[in-house]
């Protein structure tokens, strides 16, 4: 039996978009994430601790974050994390040129539903709704559940987008309150997946195939990048999995960018970032080619 949790750990609530599923939706960004890949563009979602932002650029030098810090820090010098810093806000709450921020709150399911309540109006006239993201969502299934129950309510419509890394048992209750699954599959070799991520693939297919088996539509994910997956070999052997074991999910392929890069510096850890190529148009038209001619269709949100 699922369990229930009032209150989460949310890096953003996304309103207006339209690139997580059909319509106009409110997209919900759970933190918190077992990978560690290499491209990562929400590197603030590795974990649920709430996190100091700096953005440098907006800075203006008042010190009135200094003022204001109980531990008299000089938050707009923080160009990596501070052992001292409380993270309790006393900062971002008197800067006034929005140069610093916080990453994962907490939010109750109150705090969330007045939001989508608010956005309902857009889902029913467009056939929009929630969006859950990451992070990893599923690693706050307790929230999701109490969220999906109100969401129901509601009769808003709910879609998940998941790196597939979680514990199925524990999730198999919820699954099939989602009207849609996009999930990653990021490469199909074990090594590769564990070199580029942290961890092997395993889980990921098996939750993949146990996903369709549910009969939820699903949709495959492939961030594509040059020097990661986008060999024929790769796009191949994605492509004969999914003909073997998910025929009629089809597949949608997200160019790699480098937009995450000023989180990384924002949150101190410029270190961690690792820089990839962005694949080209005619890249990315052969690899949808590998996927067409195995009958499986391509698609764009």
């Amino acid at each position: 039996m699922n369990q229930y949790t009032n209150q989460g750990v949310i890096i953003q609530m996304q309103d207006y978009s339209i690139h997580d599923g059909d319509g106009v939706r409110t997209t919900l960004f759970l933190a918190g994430c077992n990978l560690r890949c290499q491209w990562c563009a929400n590197p603030e979602s590795w974990t649920k601790k709430q996190k100091l932002i700096f953005y440098r650029h907006k800075c203006i030098g008042c010190m009135k974050c200094t003022l204001a810090c109980p531990q008299k820090l000089v938050p707009c010098e923080m160009n990596r994390p501070n052992e001292h810093c409380l993270v309790c806000g006393a900062c971002v709450n008197v800067c006034t040129k929005k140069a610093l921020d916080l990453a994962c709150m907490k939010k109750s399911v109150d705090d969330v539903m007045k939001k989508i309540e608010r956005d309902a109006l857009f889902f029913r006239y467009t056939g929009g709704g929630v969006t859950f993201s990451g992070g990893e969502p599923f690693l706050q299934h307790e929230f999701m559940a109490a969220l999906l129950i109100k969401l129901e309510e509601l009769g808003v419509e709910s879609w998940v987008e998941t790196c597939g890394y979680f514990d199925f048992e524990v999730v198999k209750e919820i699954l099939p309150k989602f009207g849609h699954v996009f999930l990653d599959i990021k490469h199909m070799n074990k090594e590769k997946h564990k070199q580029f991520t942290g961890c092997d693939n395993k889980i990921i297919l098996e939750n993949a195939k146990k996903i369709y088996a549910l009969g939820i539509p699903i949709t495959i994910r492939i961030p594509a990048i040059v020097e990661v997956n986008l060999d024929d070999a790769n796009l191949n052997n994605t492509a004969d999995f999914m003909q073997k074991h998910l025929p009629n999910a089809n597949i949608e392929l997200l160019p790699y960018h480098e937009l995450g890069k000023a989180k990384y510096i924002s949150l101190g850890i410029k270190d961690k970032f690792v820089s990839f190529t962005t694949p080209s148009q005619e890249q990315m038209n052969h690899a949808y080619k590998i996927f067409r001619n195995h009958g499986i269709e391509v698609v764009t949100y």
